[in-house]
């Protein structure tokens, strides 16, 4: 499965502006744990607004009203590209700690985003199609067809 397919193409954005009660809002309108904070054109990624961040903010006295997201942008966004290989994306993952990537086109636009959770579900029904290979090889090995590899 290539990174384009795996990642969630309807992407949520927002602009920096965006105050954290709006963000809140767009959050539970979306049905949806976290807002790519983009610049105008929508596609250039700057930073990710989770709920938990939000919660963070207020909890450390931010006027969920007037205080905007631009505190949650980057200089640096970690990013991964189309082509590249799961095993890159989740080794980004654990680098640097967090549980989304924005995924850019060739181009360096926004083309979606790839979620620690996708990653999960995804090796999770890898592990179970092998487990039934297995399953199946040890069904035919005990009634007596060990001539299978």
């Amino acid at each position: 499965m290539s990174l384009i397919e795996l990642a969630a193409r309807n992407v949520e954005t927002v602009e920096p502006e965006c105050t954290l009660v709006e963000a809140a809002r767009r959050m539970v309108e979306c049905s949806v744990g976290s807002l790519l904070i983009t610049d105008p054109s929508g596609e250039v990624p700057l930073g990710i607004a989770t709920d938990r961040d939000l919660v963070v903010l207020i909890a450390k006295g931010a006027d969920p009203a007037s205080e905007t997201l631009a505190s949650l942008t980057r200089s640096h966004l970690e990013t991964v590209r189309v082509g590249e290989q799961l095993q890159h994306v989740t080794q980004k993952m654990r680098k640097h700690g967090i549980r989304r990537l924005p995924v850019l086109d060739v181009e360096g636009r926004l083309a979606g985003i790839v979620s620690m959770d996708d990653v999960l579900v995804l090796l999770g029904r890898e592990m179970a199609d092998l487990a039934l290979a297995v399953e199946g090889e040890l069904a035919h090995e005990r009634a007596g067809d060990s001539d299978r590899d």
